[in-house]
């Protein structure tokens, strides 16, 4: 086990870090980071969730909608083909999904204009919305997903550790610095220009997303890629992959049952737009904070601990959701500290799952086992908000009470189900001569 540095001497190796990050080398990385923060932030759920509930969804209706873009990424199972298709072309595969799927902000806001202007009726807007957010916002997930597999392949394990996290961080926190100002004044521009205020953002998110595939382009290249017709997990004798991809699976169920906290402010609480938009502000900045922290931890400790403290946290927050009572006037600040728990849980696990994964599997490895999994925990992930969309449709704060208790329940039961598969011993990190519990 790794004895942890002392404070100051962690404090200056974050600083150098920050400073070899800034090197002109990874100037194509941190332009990616960038464009996908103004794209995640103007064209994801914090925009769409408001505008569905505008056009008038019903609550349950607009938190499916909002999250077919991770059911979509069942098209993960199809990379191995298209990758022996297109003699290992990933970079021609990841440059075609970021140009189909990254601009999707400019199309809906198309769309709301179209709307706006007395064109289109409301819901025939929520449905070509709904399309594109579902069909684009796939590719734009899938293309992300294979991303981080480029960089595992160009990039040495210790580079990729160096950099990886603090992508991640410029991405959050440009959405963050987007969406705080946006919060503040969002309501007023709603109240003046009706769904024209939606309209802004989406187009900016969707000129974001014209330059995210020339950041792409900018990238070192991978070469040819090649997935394995022999699956790695399979030839792991004590099973940790197979492991790690069921304490996965029960993730996705968790994850499919959490209720969306800006539906819940808007239908439950009665607040407005900006309100919401500002929780998801909230959420960047501690997705920022967050990353920083677990980065360090991750360069020299366990990846398995951290991931099953994420699940944890997630579950503790969910059940403080409780508390959020419509009755209780300190509701919207306790959902903020939801928002803040559940971010801070979600960067940690995304960030300790891959970095388990990436120490238990190669870059072509990690592709095939990302494709053999992700129709099981997708329709793990599908399962859980159907049965989320069900019990939204009692309305009112008893349905998100039910939501808030049983996503909770899951994500303590996750916490625990990884506690007992994580006893195996992992590799250790390449930077570290011992080995890392």
């Amino acid at each position: 086990m790794t004895r942890a540095l002392p404070a100051r001497q962690q404090a200056r190796a974050v600083a150098h870090d920050w400073r070899r990050f800034a090197a002109t080398g990874y100037r194509p990385f941190r332009m990616l980071a960038v464009a996908q923060g103004f794209i995640g932030a103007l064209s994801g759920p914090a925009i769409v969730l408001p505008l569905l509930l505008e056009l008038g969804a019903h609550p349950a209706l607009a938190s499916l909608l909002a999250v077919l873009p991770v059911m979509g990424t069942m098209g993960q199972r199809f990379i191995p083909s298209a990758l022996e298709r297109t003699d290992g072309n990933l970079r021609g595969i990841v440059l075609l999904l970021a140009m189909a799927g990254e601009p999707r902000g400019l199309l809906m806001a198309a769309v709301v204009a179209l709307v706006a202007g007395g064109i289109l009726p409301a819901g025939v807007g929520i449905g070509l919305v709904a399309v594109l957010m579902g069909v684009l916002g796939s590719l734009a997930a899938v293309g992300g997903g294979l991303l981080q597999s480029w960089y595992q392949i160009i990039l040495p394990d210790a580079e990729r550790r160096l950099i990886g996290p603090r992508l991640a961080g410029i991405t959050l926190g440009m959405g963050s610095v987007v969406l705080l100002p946006l919060s503040l004044t969002m309501d007023d521009a709603v109240a003046g220009l009706g769904l024209w205020a939606y309209a802004i953002p989406l187009a900016v998110g969707g000129l974001a997303g014209l330059v995210a595939p020339l950041a792409v382009r900018r990238l070192p290249r991978p070469g040819r890629v090649h997935v394995p017709r022999r699956t790695a997990w399979r030839q792991v004798d004590d099973g940790r992959l197979n492991r790690l991809a069921r304490v996965m699976t029960l993730s996705s169920l968790a994850a499919g049952l959490s209720p969306f906290l800006t539906v819940y402010a808007i239908a439950v609480l009665g607040t407005g737009p900006g309100f919401a938009i500002g929780i998801s502000a909230v959420s960047s900045a501690t997705l920022v904070l967050a990353a920083l922290a677990v980065s360090s931890h991750l360069v020299r400790g366990s990846s398995a601990s951290m991931l099953r403290a994420s699940f944890a946290l997630r579950g503790l927050a969910l059940l403080l959701g409780l508390a959020a009572h419509p009755a209780n006037p300190l509701a919207p600040a306790i959902v903020l500290v939801v928002a803040v728990g559940l971010a801070a849980g979600d960067t940690a696990g995304q960030l300790s799952s891959n970095e388990r994964l990436f120490r238990l599997a190669t870059g072509p490895s990690v592709i095939a086992f990302q494709s053999h999994f992700v129709v099981r925990n997708v329709m793990s992930y599908t399962a859980g908000m159907i049965v989320a969309s069900g019990i939204m449709l009692l309305g009112g704060y008893l349905a998100f009470a039910i939501l808030f208790a049983g996503a909770g329940g899951v994500r303590l039961v996750t916490a625990r189900v990884t506690e007992v598969s994580s006893a195996a011993r992992e590799p250790a990190p390449a930077l570290e001569a011992a080995r890392a519990r």
